[in-house]
């Protein structure tokens, strides 16, 4: 099973990730964003620091885009690249990708708890070559077929 592939879109750019848990699906997500924002994957390097945070989001696509948006403000404020990444999801809304009509019921809460292993940008032997402003909601939407989830993110360049 690939874990992402880089899209093209008109005016934007985005990747498709894989994962058979949302937890894989996150991770697949977030090492597509940075292979766009490098041009390639950055290899795996003993992490410099390591950080932990809490989400919460009313569903999983939106904890996709928050967890996506914070690694990117990361990088984009203090310079630093994710090498590892340990992720646990969970709440109501965690099991089950968005179906038809869920949006006509109150929505669950989903919280991502992350701890995740960061290195400088200046210890990396990569340069950014795509400066990415943001992550949308366009047309997200996480998708399960044949016990693999999968989300296409748009990201604004």
């Amino acid at each position: 099973m690939k874990r992402y592939e880089i899209i093209g879109t008109t005016a934007d750019a985005g990747v498709v990730a894989y994962g058979k848990t949302l937890e894989s699906l996150f991770k697949n997500a977030a090492s597509g964003m940075f292979a766009l924002i490098f041009g390639a994957e950055p290899r795996s390097l003993l992490p410099d620091r390591t950080e932990a945070f809490t989400l919460c989001a009313i569903d999983p696509e939106a904890l996709l885009v928050a967890f996506l948006s914070e690694l990117l403000w990361r990088f984009d404020t203090h310079l630093l690249v994710p090498t590892t990444c340990n992720l646990n999801i969970h709440g109501a809304a965690a099991t089950t990708p968005s179906k038809p009509g869920a949006s006509d019921r109150e929505p669950d809460q989903v919280t991502l708890e992350a701890k995740i292993g960061f290195v400088a940008l200046s210890g990396m032997d990569l340069s950014p070559i795509t400066d990415v402003k943001a992550v949308t909601m366009h047309n997200l939407a996480i998708r399960s077929e044949k016990g693999v989830l999968s989300a296409k993110v748009i990201f604004d360049i």
